[in-house]
């Protein structure tokens, strides 16, 4: 009898201590802002924008905000847990160190549904911590919260497949238009304020050496290796890589052309570009 009714007190001073811990932060909030790489493009809600409206929320609220966590250039497709930014977020509220979660909107956190709900389900049951929008007005705690909290992670999921379905609607069109149709400049260019490319010329002059090197007869290592003794500089500032040369001496748009596979259509599209050609037309062919 005396260890049952010793086991009962230790939980009941584990619920009171849990109970403490929860009272000291139960105004203590966490702020947490994304923007995705499309976000930051397309000028969408800065990351500013969203400290600013965190920090006077929090104000109003009489919260104690303890700090603004940022995941920058992040997908919302992405599981939460996998950013590094929101990594920081659980490991404080595995620490104890707040009670309540402040985002922009709840797409901050997920925008597919899956991950928005267990991501709020797992901050409430094994941290206790209530996620907040600051500007939609849904308390997340209760469970009418909760379902309203789903509905709404609903609706940011459809509007994530419409923004993806108008988004390869847009480019297939730009490409058939001869833009650039979207990704990373490639090397030689780099993208102006309407998301066309605009030639760079100390990359072109080094692309153009790339294809005289590959005329002469060097293979992609040899062209590698010739760049690497040489110092010339890559954009990102790592060595050549015979892969990269590849990838320059296959790509039609320095000859002028864009050229684009949607496999969701089976669509080819190849077919002059508007940009500016870095070399003669048919300079580019398979490397080998």
């Amino acid at each position: 009898m005396k260890t049952t009714n010793s086991r009962i007190r230790r939980r009941m001073q584990a619920r009171k201590e849990a109970a403490a811990r929860h009272t000291e932060t139960a105004k203590v909030a966490v702020g947490y802002v994304r923007v995705s790489t499309e976000e930051q493009r397309d000028g969408g809600l800065s990351l500013g924008a969203q400290r600013e409206a965190i920090e006077a929320f929090a104000k109003s609220q009489g919260y104690h905000l303890l700090d603004i966590i940022e995941d920058a250039a992040v997908s919302g497709a992405k599981d939460p847990a996998s950013r590094p930014g929101f990594g920081h977020v659980l490991e404080l509220a595995q620490a104890g160190a707040f009670g309540i979660l402040l985002v922009w909107k709840f797409d901050r956190l997920a925008r597919h549904l899956a991950y928005a709900v267990t991501t709020a389900q797992t901050l409430r049951e094994q941290y206790a911590v209530t996620l907040r929008s600051v500007t939609e007005p849904i308390e997340t705690e209760s469970p009418v919260g909760q379902m309203m909290f789903g509905i709404f992670a609903s609706m940011a999921a459809m509007e994530r497949e419409e923004i993806k379905e108008r988004t390869l609607m847009g480019r297939k069109a730009k490409a058939q238009q001869g833009g650039f149709a979207g990704g990373k400049a490639p090397y030689g260019y780099r993208r102006d304020k309407e998301g066309g490319l605009v030639l760079v010329p100390d990359e072109a002059a080094i692309v153009r050496q790339i294809f005289a090197l590959h005329k002469q007869g060097l293979g992609t290592k040899a062209i590698a290796h010739r760049l690497n003794a040489d110092g010339v500089p890559t954009r990102s500032g790592k060595p050549w890589i015979f892969t990269t040369i590849k990838g320059i001496l296959e790509n039609a748009k320095y000859e002028g052309l864009v050229e684009y596979y949607f496999a969701d259509e089976g669509l080819h599209v190849r077919q002059p570009g508007q940009h500016e050609a870095i070399l003669p037309p048919k300079a580019s062919k398979r490397a080998g």
